[in-house]
């Protein structure tokens, strides 16, 4: 195996690359067919899906349901040849996956059924206080946005996550208790360790701590496991309870809510002036979502940017809280080199590449802030 000076391997550093010009021309085919459809709703095709539902003479909310339904079947569909192909077909033949075509769809069922759920719940939601706030109807928007949020985070590792992944307590109870003991010197309360059985679908490596309050919890892949040693595992997991340590879903939550606040409140406003000019009757109107949703997607588009240099800083801090506790700075550093080799990330992007795409620092600069530490134990 043939490795640059920063310990790469080359050959999968070359394939990495490979994948990610490949990924990059799709999600700007992806982007322009979005676009279009998203164009044509609203300019005449949202207002036809409509015309169509009430045609049917079904009460009113059976309407709405059916037309939300039918819009999110419509997107979906469309969108469905790009997530086969980069989402199964690209995995598979780079050998990132494990997983066949079988339960590549079952999970892709699994996945609608929830997109469905969620897109005729909170449209229905959400034209309901368009009707009867059409003022404020934004604010309560984000008001109730902000409660799922939360309820999302406390449920994820007891009923989201499990939908798709299996877990078991980590049975190896020495490793239990060192993990255990190094988020007792992060001085990071957790419930317990739990093995993602991630092989089952994934040769990619991961880990996390997941949960809020009571359901918060050390979640490791068991191809990390497998893979790495439990030094190196260590300093990965240090780093996630460095998220902890610091409050970043805290901080995350409340930066996420003060952008979802400007862009809800300049897209609303924006609707209240523009929807008549599409021939949308009220401001109300089933048909007026798609526009709705097109402004939502522009006003936040410029500060995703934004978001990943914030997100990158987190990280930052994370690796070097993880160099601080571990004071393991080789096992970290081979750590980072594993990862992304393993899960064939790019290490040395180009910097528009690491402008647009990452929210974390690319692996060659994890693995020169490993060999330049010179900190003290946590």
């Amino acid at each position: 195996m043939s490795v640059d000076a920063w310990g790469f391997d080359v050959e999968r550093q070359a394939t990495a690359r490979r994948l990610r010009s490949l990924r990059i021309r799709l999600s700007a085919i992806r982007s322009v067919v979005a676009a279009a459809l998203t164009l044509a709703l609203v300019f005449g095709g949202a207002g036809a899906l409509r015309d169509w539902v009430l045609s049917l003479h079904v009460p009113t909310w059976a309407a709405t349901v059916t037309f939300l339904a039918a819009l999110f079947g419509l997107v979906t569909s469309v969108d469905l040849p790009f997530r086969y192909v980069g989402g199964h077909r690209w995995e598979r033949a780079f050998g990132l996956s494990s997983q066949h075509f079988a339960g590549w769809l079952k999970d892709l069922a699994k996945s609608f059924g929830l997109g469905l759920g969620v897109t005729v719940a909170a449209g229905y939601v959400l034209l309901w206080l368009l009707a009867h706030l059409p003022t404020w109807w934004w604010l309560a928007a984000w008001i109730m946005s902000l409660v799922v949020s939360i309820v999302l985070a406390f449920l994820a590792p007891i009923v989201l996550v499990p939908l798709f992944y299996r877990f078991r307590p980590l049975g190896d109870p020495n490793l239990r208790a060192r993990f255990e003991s190094l988020a007792a010197r992060a001085k990071v309360p957790i419930v317990g360790v739990f093995e993602l059985r991630a092989s089952e679908k994934t040769r990619r490596s991961n880990a996390a701590v997941m949960g809020l309050g009571r359901t918060r919890r050390v979640v490791v892949t068991d191809t990390l496991l497998r893979e790495f040693r439990p030094e190196e595992v260590e300093t990965v997991l240090a780093h996630e309870l460095a998220h902890q340590k610091f409050l970043d879903p805290l901080r995350g939550f409340v930066l996420g809510s003060v952008t979802s606040l400007v862009t809800l409140a300049v897209a609303g406003s924006l609707y209240s002036i523009l929807y008549p000019a599409f021939g949308i009757p009220s401001i109300a109107d089933m048909a007026g979502l798609p526009l709705l949703a097109a402004l939502l997607g522009l006003i936040s588009l410029p500060l995703q940017p934004l978001e990943l240099s914030w997100s990158r800083g987190r990280e930052a801090r994370a690796d070097r809280f993880s160099l601080q506790l571990t004071h393991d700075a080789p096992n970290f550093a081979s750590a980072m080199v594993k990862l992304h080799d393993q899960n064939l990330s790019v290490a040395d992007p180009g910097p528009w590449e690491k402008w647009l795409f990452y929210s974390h620092p690319p692996g060659r600069e994890r693995v020169e802030l490993a060999r330049s530490f010179r900190g003290s134990p946590a």
